[in-house]
């Protein structure tokens, strides 16, 4: 008979089963357990013991003081889990911490040896076993949810369980008797058809070990939720358009697209809409690679967008993006890939892409002759590629591109009806193509001068080739960055360099490239710029589009360099015989021995430059512009964006601080 106790007396008295408060119950030192439970499996316990109450009685033993004495207090020798559980019950006030606990009182057995029989003889219940029973608790009107609170257990497990009882009695009995295992078990249960599942496994030899192979088996026709289509044309539209989708249960990662043909039709239908889009932008023609082919019939060359500098409103917002997209990186370091950041993440990035895009734009004259290609990443982001030629409009692309790059007249005054100058931009007067392919040649070579003496731009200037090769399969204008070094009147400075670096390594090829790579960061450095900068080549004629992106290809890097190409570079009376009489004229009135003159004087000065002939204009140049430094435009580094400039004003004044100094 189970009854309370209530004094110390009757704690000495009192044997077999008895209600003992919960708030006079603590966990035996003695327990063979030590480590602690898991906190689910706390609430497990709880969540059953509130449904059904604590089936199984607690073993205890009275606890004794230092002197050997009674306490009012019992060690929990059996049942820690549950006495936890009942702690966890008055947490959440569905009990008072003086809840009566059923007991069973033992002081004849060992409290180390029954706690530790109590967790090593016992067998575990079969998986399916339990499968079945949870079934059995469906037939007799439970849901998932019920099941799930009078069990402790997730809905999902719940779910997990009533899809192995929905399998083919055939493979529950192969289950049992040891033909499959748990992983392959839940690996049938992908596909509910009986037939389809008994198909399936009489395809493999017995004992059947790999669950992937079962499943692929199972889904042969589905298409998978990471495959390139399903991702672009994403689950939700999948679904609203009647789509449905199959989820393994014991794998949520693993997702089907049931219909292959919808999801085909969806995605042509995307593709469509951007098709017409770019129809509207007036491609000569437009095509959808939703499978793994290439465009026939295009040359190599593209045309490529001309991009205009940023409004301030678009810089602005570029910046605020930019910002967002970097706290957003910050954010996400270790966040999990189902984290909401990400999708913010690439809502901001779309945006700031579309804000770049916004600024390229293509020759409306060569757009009609060329073409676009629409297709889809292995990420499922669609691509689009413009400016795709076909080798049959190859001639018509160059015959219009050399009629707008038709060079005007030496000084006869005609200015161009085109929308964008003909040759480089300069101040001055125009240069011929061979002028002008004379000047670029010597920048050439005196960036490359330079750069194999700085081996931060050296790399800079790697990185960003790469860089551009990667993400846009685009080449870099004069770097060609294979390793073919382009010959130059320069080849001896290189042969030096290479002959210094042979010197430090082996003749042999495997060892040469052992002895490269033991080379320190210093050394490795040092080549990278000389064998960088024999890629170099950015001479042009100053007449076609991409002469303008050489020149600024070059801009660029005489920039970051800082060449003074006074250094490398002086006008010799060739160059003034071969330059327009307007150059030289212009130079002349830049020269000291002309700023010098008075205003009067000077102006006479000019106006009879203006009357001699070429070749003695030429000389007259070379000879007053001799160690002044005078350089034309095409042979000016840009000052860099942040960096001073001194203006001729600011110049001036520096001299005549000089000269009163002294």
């Amino acid at each position: 008979m189970t009854q309370a106790i209530a004094t110390a007396d009757e704690h000495a008295v009192q044997t077999g089963v008895v209600l003992i408060p919960l708030n006079k119950l603590k966990k035996s030192p003695k327990n063979a357990r030590k480590t602690p439970h898991a906190k689910a499996e706390i609430e497990a316990l709880a969540a059953s013991i509130h449904a059904k109450g604590m089936l199984q009685n607690l073993v205890v033993e009275p606890e004794l003081d230092d002197g050997g004495g009674r306490t009012s207090f019992y060690l929990v020798q059996i049942g820690e889990g549950r006495r936890l559980a009942q702690v966890l019950r008055v947490k959440r006030k569905q009990i008072q911490d003086s809840e009566p606990i059923r007991c069973v009182i033992d002081t004849a057995n060992d409290p180390l040896e029954i706690s530790l029989d109590e967790n090593v003889t016992r067998s575990p219940m079969s998986v399916m076993d339990e499968v079945e029973a949870f079934a059995s608790l469906v037939d007799g009107g439970m849901n998932a949810g019920d099941i799930a609170r009078r069990f402790g257990c997730t809905v999902r497990l719940v779910e997990q369980r009533l899809a192995l009882a929905r399998l083919s009695p055939k493979i529950r009995a192969a289950y049992r008797k040891g033909d499959i295992n748990l992983d392959v078990a839940r690996a049938f249960a992908i596909n509910d058809d009986h037939a389809a599942q008994e198909r399936v496994f009489r395809q493999f030899a017995k004992p059947i070990t790999h669950a992937a192979s079962v499943r692929n088996a199972l889904t042969a026709g589905r298409i998978p939720a990471h495959d390139r289509l399903a991702r672009f044309v994403g689950a939700e539209a999948y679904e609203a358009a009647g789509g449905v989708l199959v989820r393994d249960l014991f794998e949520p990662d693993i997702v089907f697209f049931d219909n292959g043909d919808l999801l085909q039709r969806l995605a042509s239908e995307k593709t469509d809409a951007m098709r017409a889009c770019l129809a509207e932008e007036g491609w000569g023609w437009v095509e959808v690679q939703l499978g793994h082919g290439q465009v026939e019939g295009c040359a190599g060359e593209r045309l490529h967008p001309i991009s205009r500098k940023l409004k301030p409103a678009e810089r602005k917002n570029v910046e605020a993006l930019e910002a967002r997209i970097a706290e957003l990186d910050e954010k996400l370091q270790e966040a999990d890939d189902d984290n909401p950041l990400w999708a913010e993440r690439d809502e901001v990035e779309a945006k700031l892409d579309a804000v770049q895009e916004a600024t390229r734009s293509y020759d409306k004259k060569l757009v009609p002759h060329a073409g676009a290609v629409v297709s889809v990443d292995r990420d499922g982001r669609p691509v689009i590629t413009r400016g795709l030629i076909k080798r049959s409009d190859l001639k018509a692309i160059t015959k219009l591109q050399q009629a707008e790059a038709k060079p005007v007249a030496e000084d006869d005054g005609v200015e161009s009806n085109s929308d964008e100058p003909q040759t480089v931009e300069s101040a001055g007067p125009r240069l011929t193509k061979a002028l002008v392919e004379r000047l670029t040649e010597a920048r050439t070579r005196g960036l490359r001068a330079a750069l194999a003496q700085n081996t931060h731009v050296a790399l800079g200037l790697m990185v960003y080739v790469l860089m551009r090769q990667s993400a846009d399969r685009a080449a870099v204008p004069g770097v060609a960055i294979t390793s073919r070094p382009i010959g130059f009147d320069d080849d001896d400075a290189f042969e030096q360099a290479r002959s210094a670096f042979a010197e430090r390594a082996p003749e042999e090829e495997a060892t040469l490239l052992a002895s490269c790579l033991e080379q320190s960061v210093e050394q490795s450095l040092e080549a990278l710029a000389v064998f960088m900068s024999e890629t170099i080549d950015l001479t042009h004629g100053g007449l076609l589009r991409e002469d303008k992106r050489l020149q600024r290809m070059g801009d660029c890097l005489a920039a970051a360099l800082d060449l003074d190409m006074r250094r490398h570079w002086e006008a010799g009376e060739d160059f003034f015989e071969a330059a327009p009489k307007s150059l030289a004229i212009a130079a002349l009135e830049a020269a000291p021995s002309v700023t010098s003159l008075g205003k009067e004087e000077r102006r006479g000065m000019i106006a009879a430059f203006g009357k001699m002939k070429k070749a003695d204009l030429a000389r007259t140049a070379a000879q007053a512009l001799k160690d002044t430094g005078w350089l034309p435009d095409l042979l000016v580094t840009p000052t860099r964006e942040g960096a001073f400039a001194v203006t001729a004003r600011g110049e001036r004044a520096l001299a005549e601080s000089d000269a009163a100094a002294a």
